[in-house]
């Protein structure tokens, strides 16, 4: 082996090291330049759906800062992933977020697994609660819109019970 082979192999551990650390010290973002700052991340409140007592955390999939929008997360699809959450149609299901609270929230049922995807508006109760409706699996989206324009997308994956 020559010597500017292990030169590069030196350098490249000391690259990989030296990035690794300052992952697990929550000071690097992925797709972020080593030594940039990580100022212009925004910070996305946590979401969960509460039903019949139970919490289940929903995953941010899309972000709006009022003038463009990132995809965080892809929805996890019956395909691939069993459904977070068994719900019965017609039953209530409650929003709710940790930091910032959201001036608007809108819930709805998406099938991403239909030939053309289809969407099915929740029944507002109130600001936060919606009646669970459409049975099969389907993404529960909900759409929070927070003060400066920030839109915010969570999902999970749901099965909805049919009635009867």
């Amino acid at each position: 082996m020559t010597r500017s082979n292990n030169k590069s192999k030196i350098v490249a551990v000391v690259i990989f090291t030296v990035t690794m650390t300052i992952a697990t010290n929550g000071l690097y973002s992925p797709g972020q330049a080593v030594g940039q700052q990580n100022y212009g991340e925004p910070e996305i409140p946590q979401a969960t759906c509460n039903y019949s007592g139970q919490k289940y955390y929903l995953t941010p999939h899309l972000y709006n800062d009022g003038e463009k929008s990132s995809r965080i997360d892809f929805p996890e699809l019956p395909d691939d992933h069993m459904p977070d959450m068994i719900v019965k149609e017609g039953d209530e299901l409650t929003m709710e977020f940790d930091g910032k609270k959201p001036i608007e929230i809108e819930a709805l049922l998406v099938d991403y697994d239909a030939d053309i995807t289809e969407t099915y508006p929740l029944e507002k109760i109130d600001e936060n609660t919606f009646k669970a409706t459409e049975a099969g699996i389907k993404t529960l989206e909900v759409i929070a819109t927070f003060p400066g324009n920030e839109h915010v997308s969570y999902t999970t994956l749901v099965d909805i019970e049919d009635k009867t």
